[in-house]
């Protein structure tokens, strides 16, 4: 019996290219398959912090549509088949 041993920055590395070929391709080919770019927004809305001599602004938002599922499905199962 063979054992992988993969780490954990491969696995997200493989989710996050998986993540944004689905959403593009969700996009291009939403406007012909208008239900692979339904989808909703995930995130923090932006937040400032003023610090008197510096201003830094927080945020973060992540559009996951059906695409980017299933591109993200099939990054989970390439890498179980590494």
């Amino acid at each position: 019996m063979r054992r992988n041993y993969h780490s954990t920055a491969l696995l997200i590395i493989i989710l996050m290219v998986g993540m944004i070929i689905g959403g593009s391709l969700g996009q291009v080919i939403g406007k012909y398959l208008p239900f692979l770019a339904y989808g909703k927004v995930v995130g923090l809305s932006p937040a400032k912090l003023d610090l008197g001599i510096a201003t830094i602004t927080f945020g973060f938002n992540i559009t996951l549509n059906l695409a980017a599922a299933i591109g993200l499905i099939i990054g989970i199962i390439l890498y179980q088949r590494m």
